[in-house]
């Protein structure tokens, strides 16, 4: 997976099958989020048939917080985004 935006190393982010690996596990395995970044608003684009994608909008602070059960495996080929906030 990619780990791009408000993180200290964006990058790739490898994982096997066999360890399957969550979206807040690849935001600290890329160093963590920036002092800037706005995890309420977290994209996650996935690949479809067809060459074509889905987009969703993942509360990544909740998730921390643990006031959210939503655990996001990743898969082949996803992109993370996580943006910076607007002051």
């Amino acid at each position: 997976v990619q780990v791009l935006g408000a993180v200290n190393k964006p990058g790739e982010i490898a994982f096997t099958p066999e360890q399957p690996m969550e979206l807040v596990e690849a935001v600290a395995r890329a160093g963590g989020h920036s002092r800037l970044a706005d995890l309420r608003r977290v994209r996650l684009t996935r690949p479809i048939a067809g060459g074509k994608s889905d987009t969703f909008t993942i509360n990544v602070d909740e998730i921390m917080k643990g006031t959210s059960s939503e655990k996001w495996l990743l898969q082949k080929g996803d992109v993370i985004f996580v943006p910076e906030r607007i002051l």
